[in-house]
């Protein structure tokens, strides 16, 4: 990374750097990062260095132990109960969005899966690219249902999004994940709401819940 004139800036790179390391798990739940990583990957000082860890820690994005700075750990019970939550409102959202909402956004919400089949086309998938998309397609209903604060409760939670990234480096659950999207888009073209709750519990919470299952067994991500 190269040396920014401002140590603001610079600090904010770093911090946006290691952000992007963590939520893409390219540093692992738990995982120490060594002192030396941070002088030998950014051209700085201390002081930004340390300005930037310390809003990552404060943002719960790292911890001090023992001296070492470690990526923090993933609370699945909590995610889990969110995601137990989030299958009850985004339920209620996107039935209030087939009733009454702009089906004109049915475009939007096609052309982002167009965009998605792209991303998962390219080897190795950018996975916080898809991402990106999956927020932009589940985002399109609450937004249009004045709910925005709702949809931020569970975009803006890192133990969620971490687990997403999992999800996603599964290497079946692209084509699962875009096929079920699809489902979705059909059963609001439809104002199939049976439907539509049997595939937002599989999308939104079977995924995680069997990941998790997967993952304790393999791993020690999980406080």
């Amino acid at each position: 990374m190269a040396k920014q004139s401002d140590g603001n800036d610079l600090s904010l790179c770093i911090y946006n750097d290691i952000q992007r390391r963590i939520l893409s798990v390219e540093f692992e739940p738990g995982s120490v990062i060594p002192d030396n990583w941070f002088s030998d990957n950014y051209k700085a000082s201390r002081t930004p260095i340390r300005t930037a860890l310390s809003r990552l820690e404060h943002a719960g994005y790292v911890f001090r132990q023992s001296g070492k700075w470690r990526v923090s750990l993933i609370n699945a019970d909590t995610i889990l109960q969110y995601m137990y939550a989030r299958v009850a409102i985004e339920t209620s959202v996107i039935v209030d969005f087939m009733r009454e909402g702009d089906l004109y956004l049915l475009e939007d919400l096609a052309h982002i899966l167009r965009k998605q089949r792209i991303i998962a086309s390219i080897d190795p998938v950018d996975a916080l690219a898809f991402h990106e998309q999956d927020v932009a397609y589940h985002e399109t209903w609450y937004s249009s249902e004045h709910k925005l604060g709702l949809w931020r409760l569970f975009r803006d939670n890192l133990d969620y999004a971490r687990l997403k990234i999992l999800d996603y480096k599964r290497k079946q659950e692209y084509e699962t994940i875009i096929s079920e999207h699809e489902e979705i888009l059909r059963c609001i073209q439809s104002r199939d709401e049976e439907r539509l709750k049997n595939i937002l519990k599989t999308h939104i919470y079977d995924h995680i819940a069997g990941l998790v299952s997967q993952v304790r067994s393999q791993k020690e991500y999980f406080v």
